[in-house]
């Protein structure tokens, strides 16, 4: 279930009414359609090697802020890291009010994907899996000068470099490897060791997709197998041909 107790990691929330996008290929589209659920991916799994990191401002005022304690407080951070990376688990996607043509290039540009369509509140209310599901806006900030809260082990993967800020990603989270739906409340979870690199968290897909879109410059085709294969699966889901590949009026 998504958590909707407040947290300090997670209070750079979209509106309710906010729109998000979740990019993909026909492959996982069929995934996602079949195991009716969202797949969750392990950090250390990420293309960005950065995830879960503390950058060189969290360095340079550590000595100030543990005094003595700095030594072993460093090493513990350090270790912390590989544990965390190894049971934070996310599903991304992308805050925009209309499509982006640059997610379309980063992930599409073979013409042969499609884009989930939803809302904040959408997403949030479909969750219906057992795990706590956590969420917000990913921070963008310059690591040099942006010291990253040490408290709790969220804040590290809820902030990214500023270099990526054109993905505006909105982020779900869950913290794996752990009994019980909420390993954050003492004596309630043991550590299991991690788990594999990519979980289903099942979704109510009626209640979480409010329009699939497909690539731009897509053959008719794809458009014919997305509504096909949509139907099959027992959707209504209504399915549209971008419209960013048009040609432009004289």
């Amino acid at each position: 279930m998504f958590e909707t107790t407040e947290h300090p990691s997670f209070r750079n929330q979209p509106t309710a009414e906010d729109k998000i996008w979740r990019y993909m290929d026909l492959a996982r589209y069929l995934s996602f359609l079949d195991a009716r659920a969202l797949h969750f991916v392990r950090a250390d799994q990420m293309a960005d090697t950065w995830e879960g990191v503390y950058g060189p401002k969290n360095l340079e005022l550590r000595p100030g802020l543990y005094g003595e304690d700095y030594e072993a407080v460093n090493e513990s951070l350090r270790k912390s890291r590989a544990y965390m990376r190894q049971r934070m688990h996310m599903n991304c996607w992308h805050h925009a009010p209309v499509e982006s043509a640059a997610m379309w290039d980063i992930y599409q540009r073979d013409g042969r994907g499609v884009a989930v369509q939803s809302t904040w509140a959408r997403l949030t209310s479909s969750i219906n899996d057992s795990r706590s599901v956590y969420g917000a806006k990913i921070q963008y900030v310059d690591y040099s000068q942006t010291f990253i809260p040490e408290g709790n082990a969220f804040d590290a993967f809820m902030h990214k470099r500023e270099s990526f800020s054109h993905e505006q990603e909105v982020r779900l989270i869950a913290m794996t490897g752990l009994s019980g739906p909420h390993p954050n409340e003492e004596g309630t979870s043991v550590d299991l060791g991690p788990e594999p690199p990519v979980i289903p968290i099942r979704v109510n897909l009626e209640a979480l997709v409010q329009a699939v879109y497909v690539a731009p410059n897509a053959p008719e085709w794809v458009g014919n197998v997305v509504e096909s294969v949509t139907a099959r699966y027992g959707y209504q889901f209504p399915v549209r041909q971008s419209d960013l590949g048009i040609d432009p009026i004289d």
